[in-house]
């Protein structure tokens, strides 16, 4: 399996290109971590949900909806990102987001599914 190379100096880009605030500590994974089994209190994230919609710190909606499919950031697609940037795109940005759609109601209507060991999101077979 690879490992990530990324380097303290990209970690810093990482941090100025996406906006995020000092409160959240960024760090290389270890030679023996992967993104699917990160060190307690840690999560994994890749860069592509980044330049889709994730932000950190996690706007409260994607946390809730993560928390109740019992899935990790980093175990979503791109593209399952990507769903939720359309998301945006069509109702509006994040703080009109819970106005106009629960975390509930985006449950009735989305579903992840797994596919090659990730995570993606697609319309429930009764939404289409």
């Amino acid at each position: 399996m690879a490992r990530s190379r990324i380097t303290t100096e990209e970690l810093d880009d990482i941090l100025l290109s996406y906006d995020i605030p000092s409160s959240v500590a960024l760090r290389a994974p270890g030679l023996e971590e992967r993104a699917d089994d990160p060190l307690e209190g840690f999560v994994a994230i890749y860069e592509p949900a980044m330049q889709q919609v994730l932000r950190l710190p996690m706007h409260p909606f994607f946390r809730e909806v993560l928390r109740d499919w019992i899935l990790a950031p980093c175990q979503i697609t791109p593209n399952g990102w990507a769903t939720d940037g359309g998301l945006i795109t069509i109702v509006g940005p994040l703080p009109k987001l819970e106005e106009n759609l629960t975390p509930r109601k985006f449950e009735s209507i989305y579903r992840p599914y797994r596919s090659a060991g990730w995570y993606n999101v697609s319309p429930r077979p009764d939404q289409k």
